[in-house]
């Protein structure tokens, strides 16, 4: 098969620019992995990993009209991004090994069927030979492809690497894939795999899952395998962001689905998780942490009041991942909405400075006052500061 073929004409004469050069100095040159499994599968390449049997920095300096690049010496690998807009990444062949299960791997240079055995799948341990034209296939990765199953490479894989668990995920619902290693995978769960990884690894992997479009299904089914207890019926609610209307401005799609993913959880250790990683971004993460400390204590104190002023000063202190926490509790939603729609932007009809101006010098008199008329303008929507200081300082102010 024609890998090229799946190529945009940008991308190709980019491959053959690198290939050119490679040539001339008598390295081989393979597209790998993905792009390759796309490319037979029929679905557009979105990522274009080119291995190389040497150091990508030898032809670095030589690419034409390159825009950026970003080299890792400790890997000997290289992200470009060229005029064109194409992205490339360019990679040392290399063996990997493992002497502790779930530790990062010790790397070294090596040839391209070395670094094919390393790999995680058979689908993912394919090569293009871009001067050659022809498909490397060392672990029945074609066969695999067309009988639609994922099927790991190595003996110990999911302990080596606990994090090939999630991928497997990944790829078996994105590609619709028979999962070949699912009892396996069970076992691996139920000996308790994933302590031998950091809680950033674990995130980073169920972040990527929130990624992919079908997410609902990779949660499903880690669910299935044991890896999350979740409520699939609290996952199933609709989201707010698959229909947002910019009522919580600062949240993200993925955010959201990762948001949805904690509040179906029913596990308080992937609960901690989520909460305990430099993965997720601060305001999420803090949402998380106080929902998992104190989420009954505000939502008591919110159900108790009726009052405007009252939910407004309990709300404002919250970021927007709180606030959707908060709304996906059908006794709690239309008083979060109260608060998003009529009083989140609400500002006092006057200021502390104004007040000042007036002859109040004393700060907690200002600060009274202004509570006063915020009470009373939240709670009845009049402005009402102007009445408030006639009648309390007198006309003449």
């Amino acid at each position: 098969m024609e890998i090229l073929e799946a190529l945009t004409c940008d991308e190709i004469k980019i491959v053959n620019e690198i290939m050119d050069l490679c040539k001339r100095r008598g390295i081989k040159s393979y597209i790998v992995g993905g792009a390759v499994r796309d490319a037979i599968l029929g679905n557009k390449v979105k990522d274009i990993d080119i291995c190389l049997e040497e150091d990508p920095k030898v032809i670095l300096d030589e690419l034409q009209k390159l825009k950026c690049c970003q080299y890792h010496s400790e890997f000997q690998t290289a992200f470009l991004v060229f005029e064109n807009g194409v992205n490339i990444d360019l990679i040392r062949c290399r063996k990997e090994y493992y002497f502790i299960d779930g530790a990062l791997p010790r790397i070294s240079p090596s040839r391209i069927y070395e670094d094919l055995y390393r790999r995680d799948f058979t689908v993912n341990a394919l090569a293009y030979d871009i001067e050659k034209k022809c498909i490397i296939d060392v672990c029945g990765g074609i066969q695999d492809l067309k009988n639609r199953v994922l099927r790991k490479i190595h003996p110990n894989s999911y302990n080596e690497d606990p994090t090939r668990i999630f991928r497997a995920i990944k790829y078996a619902v994105r590609y619709k894939f028979s999962l070949k290693d699912k009892d396996e995978i069970k076992k691996c769960v139920e000996n308790g795999v994933f302590s031998l990884i950091s809680n950033d690894r674990i995130v980073k992997e169920i972040y990527l899952l929130c990624c992919e479009e079908n997410w609902k299904e990779n949660i499903y089914l880690c669910n299935d395998l044991k890896i999350f207890d979740v409520d699939e019926r609290l996952l199933k609610i609709e989201l707010e962001e698959e229909n947002q209307d910019k009522r919580y401005s600062c949240t993200s799609r993925v955010d959201m689905r990762i948001l949805k993913l904690f509040y179906s959880m029913r596990d308080r250790k992937y609960r901690s998780i989520l909460a305990e990683n430099s993965i997720l971004n601060k305001e999420l993460r803090s949402a998380i942490e106080c929902s998992n400390e104190d989420s009954h204590e505000a939502a008591d104190l919110i159900m108790g009041t009726m009052d405007n002023y009252r939910l407004y000063t309990i709300l404002r202190k919250m970021n927007d991942y709180e606030l959707v926490l908060l709304s996906w509790n059908s006794k709690l939603n239309y008083k979060i909405y109260n608060y998003i729609y009529n009083l989140r932007d609400y500002r006092p009809s006057l200021s502390g400075k104004y007040i000042a101006s007036k002859g109040v010098k004393d700060g907690k008199s200002i600060g009274r006052i202004l509570r006063s008329i915020m009470k009373i303008e939240l709670n009845s929507g009049i402005d009402y500061g102007q009445k408030y200081l006639t009648e309390n300082l007198g006309e003449n102010m």
